[in-house]
């Protein structure tokens, strides 16, 4: 055969063979056939092939050793970065042209083993890729980097072949966060490395912008990565790199927008109590507000616990007022920020409301708030009897300028957050000024009652002062006329015998006359002002002694007596003769308001009224009440709405309660009837020794 039919033969073998060994043994069957060889084989590293079958090797190994044996011819095929490999052939004589044939297959078989390990590196490329691109989807699907790095040292084993992928992973500042791995074994993780079992590679996860990481592979000593190993595994680090820099990117993008939020939410909380502060100007609903911005947690920073105490001047301490401490359901609602008298009620009537007005802050913490200074109260259960163990508890000074107006603690399960800190430096800040402005209006309003109530006496004292001239006058004018005509009338009366038809005349004078007198006696004791002479007084044994005055009368009239009075009331300080006459006028006017059947109940207790310890005296009947268009004159002197009387009782009971530094308030319920109540200070006179109560 022909040199070129042959090789042309050889040629057709390669491209058409897909196996290399099919291909071998049909390209060693046509050249031992053509060249009348007895036998040949290929000497590859690890592999051995040869023709015709059953052939004894050993002759071939010897020749290819020893590079020179009888017979044998070794032809090397030329590699270059192909495979190794030696062809020897046994033939008794060959002729030159039989060398250059075996030189041409020997590089024919060489350019056969380049081309199919090309074949095989480019299927094996072609599958890396895909899983490359698999894993860069895969690995770009998530902004969670535990789940990036798990992701990463999944793909990474998969791809090397390696025994353990470690993944550790940096934050923004290049502190380590964690650490992931994947073995090809359940169990624990490669404690320690040993250089005996395992190759270590180390691959850094970087970007343009930053380091993000590191991946360490653990490969078993007998394998190596091929050379597309080693590139899809820095392009899978190239990618996680890459999508590392997005995380951190995102999550520092949703750290702004998380933080713009919280601002926008904490704003909008100072915003909306601080128009829900300009809708009132009470002190409790105020306090109510600021709980409700700090506990609520649908439109407050819903914290657990907050206790609000103010500064109480006198005392010179800082004194619980109210506070709130829910768990499950808090007692806010889903309403407007509108605080109504029902939904002041409603709160303060809830498990979640807390009255700690009996509770006092420590000396020391109070010089510490003075200076304004936040506190970090580790011990805030010793003196708050509603705080609870294992949370943490902040103090807030409430400053008014450089005036310390109260204070606020708040409570949490754990350390309350700078943003959270922030914002209650800032609340605290409008809460002094809304609690400070509550006071000054609050202070206002009594002072301009105060102020409304002594105007209202000076006219009235200046009335008073009129109208005892004036009386004083008109007794003096008419009590001497008066006495004559009432002597006159008695010694006619005495001398007309009993049967004469005038004395019926002289009798009617006489009594005209005291009636007359009568008047003319309250009038002249309205227009004095009396001189008190006060003494430790039992108001309860003054109250029996009335009502038996009027027992007869009551029983007549079939009227019921109520009494409800406090039998542990202190004595007071008190004018028995002039509080004696306030429970008789009382007593009267019941009696006549009610005129037969009915019923008049008289209690006592001890109370607090506007800060001072006062002894509380009601009278109340069932005789009608008052109409509401005299209520406002009740007290004014000469009106009365009888055919009989002066008009001069309430007047009087008033200015004796009044000089005592007492109160007299109308309860009405027209048509039903009315209730007087009398207030009398228990802060008087400092005890007298051995004075025993009168009464």
């Amino acid at each position: 055969m022909e040199l070129l039919d042959l090789v042309l033969k050889i040629c057709d073998i390669i491209c058409t063979q897909a196996s290399f060994k099919r291909g071998i043994r049909r390209i060693f069957a046509l050249v031992t056939e053509s060249l009348s060889l007895e036998g040949m084989c290929l000497f590859m590293p690890g592999q051995l092939y040869f023709w015709p079958e059953g052939l004894d090797t050993t002759p071939y190994e010897e020749a290819l050793k020893g590079g020179g044996k009888k017979g044998f011819m070794v032809f090397t095929l030329p590699h270059g970065k192909g495979p190794r490999g030696d062809l020897v052939v046994k033939k008794g004589d060959l002729s030159p042209n039989d060398e250059l044939l075996l030189q041409v297959v020997a590089g024919q078989l060489s350019q056969f083993l380049r081309n199919l390990q090309s074949k095989r590196e480019l299927k094996v490329g072609s599958r890396l890729l895909l899983d490359l691109y698999s894993a860069g989807r895969e690995l770009g699907s998530t902004l969670d980097r535990e789940e990036m790095g798990k992701k990463l040292a999944h793909f990474a084993k998969r791809f090397s072949r390696a025994s353990y992928v470690s993944v550790t992973l940096f934050d923004t500042q290049g502190n380590r966060t964690f650490s992931v791995g994947e073995t090809k074994e359940k169990g624990d993780l490669i404690q320690y490395y040993n250089e005996d079992f395992f190759k270590r590679r180390v691959v850094s996860l970087e970007s343009l912008n930053g380091k993000w990481g590191v991946m360490e592979l653990y490969l078993p000593q007998k394998v190596s990565l091929s050379r597309y190993q080693k590139r899809v595994i820095h392009i899978l680090a190239e990618l996680a790199g890459t999508f590392l820099e997005n995380i951190a990117l995102y999550e520092r993008l949703k750290s702004l927008v998380d933080d713009r939020e919280k601002r926008i939410r904490f704003l909008s909380i100072l915003y909306q109590v601080g128009n829900a502060y300009r809708m009132t100007s009470e002190l409790r609903k105020r306090a109510l507000l600021s709980l409700r911005a700090l506990t609520d947690p649908h439109k407050g920073l819903g914290l657990p616990q907050a206790f609000l105490f103010l500064l109480h001047s006198s005392a010179g301490c800082l004194k619980g007022l109210m506070g709130i401490s829910w768990v499950d359901l808090s007692p806010w609602g889903e309403g407007d920020w509108e605080i109504d008298e029902e939904y002041l009620r409603r709160v303060e009537s809830s498990p979640a409301f807390v009255d700690i007005e009996g509770v006092t802050l420590p000396d020391h913490l109070s010089k510490e708030l003075e200076k304004g200074e936040i506190l970090y109260l580790s011990d805030a259960v010793e003196y708050i009897p509603f705080c609870e163990r294992g949370k943490f508890y902040v103090g807030l000074p409430l400053m008014s300028g450089k005036t310390l107006v109260g204070a606020l603690v708040v409570g949490k399960g754990v350390p309350l957050e700078a943003e959270e800190m922030q914002f209650l430096t800032m609340f605290s800040h409008q809460l002094a000024l809304a609690l400070e402005s509550a006071r000054l209006q609050e202070t206002l309003k009594k002072t301009s009652k105060d102020l409304e109530e002594a105007q209202k006496r000076l006219f009235h004292s200046e009335k008073l002062a009129t109208l005892g001239e004036l009386a004083a006058r008109v007794a003096h004018d008419l009590k001497n006329p008066l006495v004559a005509i009432g002597g006159f009338a008695r010694r006619l009366h005495s001398k007309m015998a009993e049967d004469c038809p005038d004395k019926v005349y002289t009798r009617i004078i006489l009594k005209e006359v005291e009636e007359a007198e009568k008047i003319l006696s309250d009038v002249l004791s309205y227009s004095k002002v009396p001189q008190l002479k006060k003494s430790l007084t039992d108001i309860n044994a003054l109250l029996d002694d009335v009502l038996f005055l009027y027992a007869e009368e009551l029983r007549d009239r079939n009227i019921i007596v109520v009494k409800k009075l406090d039998r542990t009331l202190p004595a007071v300080y008190v004018d028995p003769p002039q509080i004696r006459q306030v429970f008789m006028n009382l007593i009267s006017n019941a009696l006549q308001a009610i005129g037969k059947k009915g019923a008049i109940t008289v209690s006592t207790s001890r109370v607090v009224k506007d800060g001072r310890n006062m002894v509380k005296i009601e009278v109340s009947d069932t005789g009608g009440g008052i109409p509401e268009k005299d209520l406002p004159n009740i007290f004014n002197p000469f009106f009365t709405t009888k055919s009989t009387g002066t008009g001069l009782g309430l007047s009087i009971v008033k200015r004796i309660v009044e000089l005592h530094g007492g109160e007299i308030e109308v309860v009405n319920n027209f048509p039903v009837g009315v209730a007087f109540l009398v207030f009398l200070p228990l802060e008087g006179e400092k005890d007298v020794p051995g004075e025993k109560p009168q009464g």
